[in-house]
């Protein structure tokens, strides 16, 4: 118990350390290049942290309930940390010129836009729920697909994402598959196919919309089995496998 809480200690230690350095850079790199240019280098090295934090609390065999109340609080608890530096770093910005006295309201109402101070100082619940609903009307009402990548890139489908990836990769490495196959798509069901010691035939199933639902819950199944897991998850992995497919891993 105390190895695992050393452990998350040094984890939220170097997530605070690097959520410094990015406002320190905020301050030297002007924020419409920091916004163009480093805001996916950030998730992205926020994405190895959240996978070593995995890889850790699978080595210390934490249950199932603990470590999705981990990557429930992952996003929550970088934006907590965000929102203390913002309130310190934003007496560091510096001002530009607002021309507010002689526009009247307008101008006031505009003055936070002229200020070039990329610092979060209070909670956002924008990007967690009503953004990848806002993406979700614009992709299937619109039409318009470009939603797609600002839909996976929402906090809790994103660290959710990497959560059944890791899970997956876990459950190849332990029934001695080369794990770095759970990233290809339909090769990856073929393993697990073969991992349930099942017809690689049924493969052609599993591209039929809706009927592969059954195929699946059948796989799912019988992994579930495999891994020393009550059976009846196997609904819920095929239902929600991000979330469910945990329980292989986490039990």
């Amino acid at each position: 118990m105390m190895k695992l809480k050393n452990t998350i200690i040094k984890f939220l230690t170097i997530l605070l350390i690097f959520e410094l350095l990015i406002d320190i850079l905020k301050l030297v790199i002007p924020a419409q290049i920091q916004y163009l240019e480093f805001s996916y280098v950030f998730t992205i090295v926020r994405a190895i942290f959240f996978i070593l934090l995995l890889k850790e609390l699978y080595k210390h065999k934490v249950k199932f309930g603990f470590i999705l109340l981990t990557v429930l609080l992952f996003p929550i608890f970088i934006q907590i940390i965000q929102i203390i530096l913002g309130n310190i770093f934003i007496h560091f910005c510096p001002q530009q010129i607002s021309d507010s006295d002689f526009q009247g309201l307008a101008g006031l109402l505009n003055e936070t836009q002229t200020n070039n101070c990329p610092y979060p100082t209070r909670f956002d619940f924008f990007p967690y729920i009503e953004f990848p609903i806002f993406c979700i009307k614009q992709i299937f009402s619109d039409k318009e697909f470009s939603y797609f990548m600002g839909l996976f890139f929402s906090p809790y489908i994103f660290y959710f994402f990497l959560f059944f990836k890791f899970c997956l990769f876990m459950v190849f490495k332990e029934n001695s598959r080369n794990p770095y196959l759970s990233f290809i798509p339909i090769v990856n069901n073929m393993m697990i196919l073969k991992i349930c010691k099942l017809p690689v035939s049924w493969i052609f199933f599993l591209f039929i919309p809706f009927v592969r639902l059954f195929w699946f819950f059948k796989i799912n199944k019988r992994l579930s089995e495999l891994q020393n897991i009550n059976p009846s998850i196997a609904i819920w992995m095929t239902l929600i496998p991000p979330i469910f497919y945990g329980k292989l891993v986490f039990k």
